[in-house]
């Protein structure tokens, strides 16, 4: 089992409450100064802000990290292309809590045409937005990108199931009133895990060629656990900043978020909940930790069924990766001031 560490800054408020990850330290990106660079500016100088300091926060909160953490051994071209989209997903997320329902329908519901057409240049609904034309430059460089199975298209769709789960009318009311199981399968379209997911193969181009039907099937439970792992720990690094935008909004807005499912369901204080959410969250490192050697021990042995006749390596690989989203998705929570 890997040495027990921890990613948390001193002065961090949850650094006290946060038990210690058995999972590896996480690593980024060896070009992410670049990519960064290069991303942030193109959309600080392109996204139209609503003040400076909307602005100023988004260029203090080191998004980025979050790809770079996650996808450290992507090919540089591609990990630039998937960092401008999930940041661009976040603006849009801010953009949302902003704007009146119908309206963010609308922009969503003009995004997925335009994504549906043959041609950017053909869509129904005319570049009139700076969200428009931001979009369908960036769906235009993304599927033109070589790749098998049409996996570039199904990245942008992934995208667009995020955008649209946070436009439904209904968003949240059912997941928040359920029990935590119901919550977590709405949870992980939320927070884009279906994108993360996508993107692992995609930024690898020789692993995505190479990965064929059972590979691809076979970490699938470890996909889940993963998707569980990353939803409830932003939701514990996340639940100040989400109360505070569910009590600004109207149309009588709910907080969807994990800790206060949790504090519902167990009829707990925050506080407790946001510590038994923790314990799950590293829970599901042990089990990942578990089910990773399990499966990877299964491959390339002799014997009856399909793990047998799996490319252990092409798992292994995969495996690895689905690691990376988890131990980076905490790197990124403890460096972001985005949730301070």
């Amino acid at each position: 089992m890997p040495s027990i560490t921890t990613h948390g800054k001193p002065n961090h408020p949850l650094k006290d409450i946060v038990p210690p990850t058995v999972l590896p330290k996480a690593a980024i990106h060896p070009d992410a100064e670049e990519i960064d660079r290069e991303v942030v500016t193109y959309l600080v100088n392109t996204w139209e802000w609503p003040s400076e300091k909307h602005k100023q926060g988004f260029i203090s909160w080191k998004l980025s990290d979050v790809v770079l953490f996650m996808f450290p051994t992507g090919e540089t071209s591609r990990v630039k292309l998937a960092t401008e989209l999930l940041l661009l997903g976040f603006l849009m997320d801010d953009w949302f809590d902003h704007h009146p329902l119908a309206e963010s329908s609308l922009v969503v519901s003009r995004l997925q045409s335009l994504l549906s057409s043959t041609t950017f240049s053909d869509s129904t609904s005319p570049l009139t937005t700076t969200i428009d034309r931001m979009h369908a430059s960036l769906f235009a460089r993304i599927l033109a990108v070589p790749s098998p199975r049409d996996s570039s298209r199904r990245v942008l769709e992934a995208y667009m199931a995020m955008l649209a789960c946070h436009c439904e009318s209904s968003r949240g009311t059912g997941a928040v009133s359920a029990v935590l199981g119901d919550y977590l399968a709405f949870r992980e379209t939320d927070v884009g895990m279906p994108i993360c997911a996508e993107l692992l193969y995609w930024t690898e181009p020789d692993l995505d060629e190479a990965l064929g039907e059972l590979e691809r099937a076979a970490p699938r439970p470890l996909d889940r656990v993963a998707n569980y792992h990353v939803s409830i720990l932003n939701d514990v690094f996340s639940f100040e900043r989400e109360w505070k935008a569910a009590r600004a909004l109207e149309e009588g807005a709910v907080l969807v978020n994990g800790v206060a499912v949790l504090a519902k369901e167990a009829n707990l204080s925050v506080h407790a909940a946001r510590q038994l959410c923790l314990g799950l969250v590293r829970a599901w490192e042990v089990e990942f930790l578990s089910m990773s050697e399990e499966l990877l021990g299964s491959c390339g042995l002799d014997g009856q069924g399909e793990a047998s006749r799996l490319d252990g390596n092409l798992i292994r690989r995969a495996v690895k990766g689905i690691e990376r989203r988890m131990t980076g998705a905490e790197a990124f929570s403890w460096r972001t001031s985005r949730y301070l």
